[in-house]
């Protein structure tokens, strides 16, 4: 190479240095942003647009949905949520899109993977869930319990109606469609006799039905907060709702996409610790969550603190204590959720709305791994306390400790309060030896069916009422009629004492006073029955 000119490694090497540093600077600055902009603007017309308080991006967003639902409120609007989640630079997405109310389009959404958690119910989860199974699993896995419907979601009456006894068959219920007030009607249904045949006219949210009971259109509405407590306001029969008269009935949880637990544990264990933190703390300052709560109302609050307060009354949410001792058994206790998804896949099916093939095992539908991290954490840091105490302490264990709801009965007190029922069961009939009083094998079997029933119903008491047909002796008859509904709660209470107290009961015997009579003729058969009522005690 001659001396004083440059060779090819100056001459051409350094022009495309030049030139690749250039069009990196080009693409970093100006390509991949309008790309990335573009990915964004098709992503947000294909999901939504979503909402953050703050409105700021962090590194890591997570994608989320759900429906108005104030149980939700947490991740939709919570600042606190977000700033626990800033610490680790995550937030959370949250597509508030009137499409996604449709919890079909949800579990598409996720199964899609174009939603990372969405928040729904067990039932919903179930029953949507099945139609987008990708190798044969379910689209996600329920990772913890949100809340439990407490009194937010129940069944009202026009005022002509005191008890479900009250609604014939030509009345008319209004529920929204596809939403949990769908599922506590399919509940209420399947329980009560006279509920059984009562057509639909359904409305798309719950004003629509509160406005169709008002006016008369319905005589039976299904209505979640603030509804609710503005149809009791007004003086409309509140005659069963969610809570001790329907429990775990309607239950929300998280759901995280199958493919997102396995790519992106460290954050949802991030989201379950500011999570449970913020509900901590608003356990602890009940005040403050009724003004979040009021705020998130919105409109159908009117900023009206005393609605808003019913709100977060009619919801018990799940805190971290409860999730891990009564939901997922961690405490020494069968996991409440694993008999919760039998519940209502059963229910589910009763309806036609979930086939036994698609029916999933719990086990294949739950993931408790985020929960057990922060016990970890919490075991390390009782450890810690423990070795800064000294060597003589002992090394502690978090503790874990959450009771299930105690309710008290006065059956005594209230059976002679019409105004009290709820409504006639619908039960298997239990059959008696002709004149006698005792429980044969299988009367025994349909019993503990009976009782399984009940215990759905933990707030209510039962009217145990026998009946006999009008053949022999009528004092012989209303004395076996007694007897033989003696027999029933004196079984229920062998088997389980403690939900099943004397305290709960209203034991009566009728014989024939109380036929059943079939175009003016009595039906014998239909005659000799038990009859099983629910009603309000405390």
């Amino acid at each position: 190479m001659a001396a004083g000119k440059p060779g090819p490694a100056l001459t051409v090497g350094i022009p495309l240095v030049i030139l690749a540093a250039g069009g990196y600077f080009g693409y970093t600055k100006f390509v991949k942003p309008a790309m990335d902009e573009k990915e964004s603007k098709a992503k947000e017309e294909k999901l939504g647009k979503s909402t953050s308080l703050s409105g700021k991006q962090y590194g890591t967003m997570i994608k989320m949905a759900g429906d108005p639902w104030s149980g939700y409120s947490t991740f939709r609007k919570e600042p606190q949520l977000e700033q626990e989640l800033a610490k680790s630079d995550v937030g959370v997405a949250y597509f508030d899109d009137e499409k996604y109310y449709d919890q079909n389009e949800r579990m598409k959404a996720l199964a899609a993977g174009d939603l990372d958690v969405v928040l729904t119910t067990v039932d919903a989860f179930l029953q949507h869930g099945a139609k987008h199974k990708k190798d044969g699993l379910y689209p996600g896995v329920i990772i913890w319990g949100i809340d439990e419907s407490n009194g937010g979601d129940a069944i009202f009456l026009s005022k002509d109606k005191k008890s479900f006894d009250d609604v014939k068959p030509s009345d008319k219920v209004c529920y929204s469609a596809g939403t949990p007030s769908e599922h506590l009607w399919d509940f209420a249904s399947l329980s009560f006799t006279a509920l059984e045949n009562v057509k639909a006219d359904a409305g798309v949210v719950a004003k629509d039905c509160w406005e169709k009971l008002k006016k008369g259109e319905v005589q039976v509405a299904v209505l979640w907060q603030p509804f609710t407590a503005i149809a009791e306001k007004e003086g409309y029969p509140k005659v069963f709702a969610t809570g001790g008269q329907a429990d775990d009935v309607i239950v929300d949880v998280a759901v995280a996409n199958r493919d997102y637990v396995i790519k992106n544990k460290g954050t949802l264990e991030k989201l379950t610790q500011a999570y449970f933190k913020v509900i901590d703390g608003y356990i602890k300052d009940p005040a403050a969550h009724g003004k979040f709560i009021t705020a998130d109302c919105g409109p159908d609050c009117g900023g009206d603190q005393a609605l808003g307060t019913a709100v977060l009354k009619g919801i018990d949410f799940l805190d971290y204590q409860e999730n891990m001792c009564l939901w997922w058994g961690q405490c020494g206790k069968p996991a409440k959720m694993i008999d919760r998804i039998s519940r209502t896949g059963r229910l589910l099916q009763a309806k036609n709305k979930l086939s036994a093939g698609d029916m999933p095992k719990p086990a294949d539908v739950l993931n408790d791994s985020f929960l057990l991290t922060i016990k970890s954490a919490m075991d390390m840091k009782a450890k810690l306390a423990a070795e800064v105490a000294g060597k003589d302490s002992k090394e502690a264990e978090a503790k874990l400790e959450a009771k299930e709801k105690e309710y008290t009965y006065a059956a005594e007190k209230a059976k002679d309060d019409a105004s009290a029922d709820i409504g006639t069961l619908k039960l298997p009939s239990i059959y008696f030896q002709e004149g006698k009083a005792s429980l044969d094998p299988n009367g025994e079997s349909v019993v503990d069916g009976i009782g399984d029933r009940l215990k759905s119903f933990p707030a209510l008491c039962v009217r145990v009422w026998g009946h006999t047909n009008s053949v022999g002796n009528a004092t012989a008859n209303k004395a076996l009629s007694e007897r033989r509904a003696k027999a029933i709660v004196e079984y229920l209470q062998q088997k389980d004492s403690h939900s099943f107290p004397a305290s709960r009961f209203d034991v009566r015997g009728f014989g024939a006073e109380k036929p059943i009579m079939k175009n003016g003729v009595e039906d014998k058969n239909a005659s000799r029955r038990t009859e099983f009522k629910l009603f309000n005690c405390n």
